[in-house]
């Protein structure tokens, strides 16, 4: 289906984004949401909070062991993030695609971290 809405219920996924404490500190949560509801995505939930330490080790339990995760954790606790699920047809691949290349000087101009992201960390 063109229209992600238009979807089937069976054919509906959801994914969690998080606006991370820079981008927030930069007021660009608006533009992270333009770019989902021109997509035609249904926010389904969002909620502004200031992760800890337990929830960060949760959400990147497969970094935990990285070299880079306390500098990850200390940025992640340096203010306030968005949390926003988004809901629609095939919306997992979509966001992998408009988010972009997790090394931000890779992401390609005209993906969120492309446009937005200023070092690989924020």
């Amino acid at each position: 289906p063109l229209c992600p809405r238009a979807a089937p219920p069976e054919l509906q996924e959801k994914t969690l984004v998080l606006v991370k404490p820079d981008a927030v500190q930069r007021r660009l949560v608006g533009n992270v949401i333009q770019r989902f509801e021109r997509r035609g995505f249904k926010l389904v939930a969002m909620k502004l909070l200031q992760a800890d330490q337990g929830l960060l080790d949760k959400h990147y339990q497969q970094l935990r062991q990285k070299p880079f995760y306390p500098a990850l954790l200390a940025y992640m606790t340096s203010g306030p993030l968005v949390a926003m699920v988004w809901e629609g047809y095939n919306v997992v691949r979509s966001t992998r695609a408009m988010v972009g290349d997790t090394d931000s000087a890779a992401a390609a101009a005209g993906t969120i971290r492309g446009d937005f992201s200023m070092h690989v960390s924020r």
